[in-house]
């Protein structure tokens, strides 16, 4: 098992996951789509719920990177903040990001609206969030998102031109639901690599029925 399986990091941290890793479905078509559209960011921005800052290197054309977060063990900000009530002005970044944090707020909807408040008008906003995934950080796990919904909300917030993106279908969410299971007993998680490679050969050819994750990108209007 050892020449194939690899565990997650330990403290665990976001990165390009390879086949041989329990969230390789979750986080590889997570990490290449960042990868692909961080470096179009300029200027000023914002990162809210920034965590550890784990995608700050990959904005290569940003002259002013501000993580903003709650205080805690697992972020160190650059502004302590809360995502419903940003400590800035109005219109005062050239662009706003987040990644994987409106899951976990209240109310996803008025904190769009907030980071599309201190972002400039035709300044991007890119944010992303689980279709699929188990309770974590329980209590403080309160939604799921579709494709409709993050439209409506994306709507709501003042936002145009609005690029929404499955990274992860069918297969690939069926299959990182086993990985995970997989990956709670040593016996099994010799599958892991196997299934991974599995889920993605299929998740080509198949529908838009689940999504593990989505990417939003879209300008203020």
């Amino acid at each position: 098992m050892g020449l194939i399986y690899r565990p997650n990091p330990v403290p665990y941290r976001p990165h390009p996951a390879t086949w041989r890793q329990p969230l390789h479905l979750h986080l590889a078509p997570l990490w290449s789509a960042l990868v692909r559209e961080l470096p179009k960011l300029r200027g000023r921005i914002v990162d809210v719920g920034c965590g550890h800052t784990p995608y700050r290197a990959l904005c290569t054309g940003v002259t002013e990177y501000v993580g903003v977060d709650r205080p805690g063990p697992h972020a160190t900000p650059d502004v302590e903040g809360d995502a419903a009530a940003l400590p800035f002005d109005a219109a005062s970044f050239d662009g706003g990001v987040s990644f994987q944090v409106y899951e976990h707020v209240p109310d996803p909807r008025a904190c769009l609206r907030e980071l599309a408040r201190v972002v400039r008008r035709d300044g991007i906003v890119l944010f992303t969030v689980p279709g699929v995934w188990p309770a974590h950080e329980v209590p403080h796990d309160h939604w799921r998102f579709t494709r409709d919904g993050l439209a409506r909300i994306a709507a709501d917030a003042g936002l145009v031109d609005v690029e929404i993106t499955a990274l992860g279908g069918l297969w690939s969410a069926v299959g990182q639901m086993a990985c995970l299971e997989l990956d709670k007993r040593r016996w099994s998680r010799a599958l892991i690599p196997w299934l991974n490679l599995g889920a993605r050969a299929l998740d080509s050819s198949a529908r838009e029925d689940l999504a593990l994750n989505w990417l939003v990108v879209a300008r203020r209007g």
